[in-house]
């Protein structure tokens, strides 16, 4: 079972994702569209971020990610427990979660009222989700 990151060390993947979202070296040119946030987060998931990969440290972050609940996300959860696939399910959920969150940061990272108030959510998440 993985263990709560520390205050320090989820402020310090905060302002990497912060940076990596903000820096323009990872976007594409200004002509391409992604479809979908799952689009979105496949192609940033492999960018550098600090010494990792997004993806990476979404991982370590994971219990301090908060899960958007859209009637999409909400069936996959659902299902997750009616259904053999189960362990798919519920990963494609994390991953559904992983790139709303992504698009989050993206959108409050130039706001500081907006990003303090992404910092304390996922502070919070941190502290309420001790395992």
């Amino acid at each position: 079972m993985k263990q709560t990151l520390s205050h320090k060390k989820l402020c310090g993947y905060l302002n990497l994702l912060r940076e990596t979202m903000t820096d323009g070296r990872n976007f594409p040119p200004s002509h391409v569209c992604f479809f979908d946030s799952r689009s979105f987060y496949y192609y940033f998931a492999k960018c550098p971020c600090g010494d990792e990969t997004v993806e990476e440290v979404l991982i370590e972050m994971e219990n301090c990610i908060p899960l958007a609940i859209t009637e999409e996300s909400l069936q996959l959860f659902l299902s997750a427990y009616k259904e053999e696939d189960s362990p798919y399910l519920a990963h494609s959920f994390l991953e559904s979660s992983k790139a709303d969150f992504l698009l989050l940061i993206r959108h409050a990272a130039k706001d500081d009222g907006k990003w303090q108030a992404v910092m304390t959510l996922c502070e919070g998440l941190r502290q309420n989700n001790p395992s």
